[in-house]
């Protein structure tokens, strides 16, 4: 994980103080030449960093969607998630408007024959000139190696001179490559890996088929399966979103402040941003100690007696306080559970907004409600949909799989 000491490590960069000059005309034309082979020194290192003082991120993102017919049940739920995710984008460049300027190229594909398979319906725009997303109308096959293939490349050929260029790539299908003649798998994959050498991001959502295998048949190592369905459709989204989002805070943290690093380092970050684009969400079926910075999350009855299950853990483990029933108590935090639906809803919400103001931890909720609460599954994990765009929480398996995602 990035953090903020690896950004200080990585980006720091102390000028070396020039030596002081001796005294002496025996000394003089040593001291002109070390001060010239200093300033050449210099001058080398100036150009061999990359300033990013007054410069900016230019991030790319690139949304690959299939249109093919099997995604005939999803088309609202797609059209409202791509707009989601532009208005993610709008909202990011907002926020992050002094170090970022972000451009959108959203592609959709299918085999119909009366349209051309890849369609590129907005070119390299800059966000704030992006209109919303409504024409997707699916139908035919799906030729997902060529649509990949082209728009990546294009993309590429677009951005590759220069250095304060990011891409981010998202691509959704719900079916296998079945229609493609230009591009297959293994030059597909090439690129890919290319590409990802040079710092690009790539993540895959898919739904319907072995999402794992073809996204290791790609090399694209951030990937989501989603249920074929309305909320997955939707939630599969809201996580996309939500990743970006995590990503755009990173490139600020690297080009904030005028901070100047050479291009190695810049594509070292790079790479790693990359590589936890899709940061781990699940909480472990068993939890026995913490990392720096996380917190263990569970159900809790009102008057905070913590006897029993997750709650007794978090007592003798993680610091939790006899007689406080919800909130941040040591290295853990406590959701009302042991209470009716409704009353445990509301300290669901307060969590969230507790864990959306405090990014620096990482919340590990456990099956809260569900165990001494006597709560299902399916009631208490719906009450979380709201963490769905909160990087820095962890869910159980259980909960995202209601939610409709299957995650890592």
């Amino acid at each position: 994980m990035i953090t903020k000491d690896f950004f200080k490590k990585m980006l720091g960069f102390n000028a070396s103080d020039a030596g002081s000059a001796s005294a002496g005309s025996e000394h003089e034309a040593s001291n002109t030449e070390s001060s010239n082979n200093s300033n050449k020194s210099s001058n080398q290192e100036e150009m061999n960093a990359s300033n990013t003082q007054d410069k900016k991120a230019r991030i790319y993102n690139l949304i690959i969607v299939d249109e093919s017919g099997s995604m005939s049940s999803l088309a609202h739920a797609t059209v409202t998630g791509v707009n989601e995710t532009i208005n993610s984008i709008r909202g990011a460049q907002r926020e992050f408007g002094s170090t970022q300027e972000h451009f959108l190229t959203l592609v959709t594909f299918d085999s119909n024959g009366g349209l051309r398979p890849i369609r590129t319906l907005i070119d390299c725009q800059p966000i704030g000139e992006v209109e919303d997303f409504a024409n997707y109308n699916p139908y035919g096959g799906t030729p997902l190696y060529d649509a990949m293939g082209s728009s990546i490349t294009a993309l590429h050929n677009r951005i590759k001179d220069d250095e304060d260029a990011s891409a981010v790539v998202t691509v959704l299908s719900d079916g296998y490559e079945n229609a493609s003649h230009e591009w297959d798998a293994t030059s597909l994959k090439a690129l890919i890996e290319k590409l990802t050498g040079e710092g690009w991001s790539f993540s895959y959502m898919g739904s319907d088929h072995d999402v794992k295998q073809v996204a290791d048949l790609l090399s694209i190592n951030c990937y989501i399966e989603f249920s074929h369905d309305v909320q997955g459709a939707s939630n599969t989204w809201s996580r996309e979103s939500s990743a970006k989002h995590n990503y755009y805070r990173k490139m600020d943290e690297m080009y904030r402040g005028g901070r100047r690093q050479t291009k190695e380092e810049m594509l070292n970050l790079k790479r790693q941003m990359a590589r936890e684009y899709y940061g781990d969400r699940v909480t472990p079926s068993r939890i026995d100690h913490l990392a720096e910075g996380e917190v263990f999350v569970f159900g809790s009855n009102p008057q905070g007696f913590h006897s029993g299950g997750a709650a007794a853990q978090a007592m003798a483990q993680f610091g939790a306080v006899w007689g406080q029933g919800e909130g941040l108590q040591g290295r853990s935090y406590a959701i009302t559970s042991s209470c009716p639906l409704g009353q445990m809803e509301e300290s669901v919400q307060r969590f969230a907004e507790f864990a959306q103001q405090h990014p620096e931890l990482r919340f590990l909720v456990t099956q809260v409600g569900c165990g001494i609460a006597g709560h299902s599954v399916t009631d208490v994990a719906t009450m979380f949909i709201n963490c769905i765009n909160l990087e820095n929480v962890a869910l159980p398996a259980s909960f995202w799989k209601i939610l409709g995602l299957k995650m890592r």
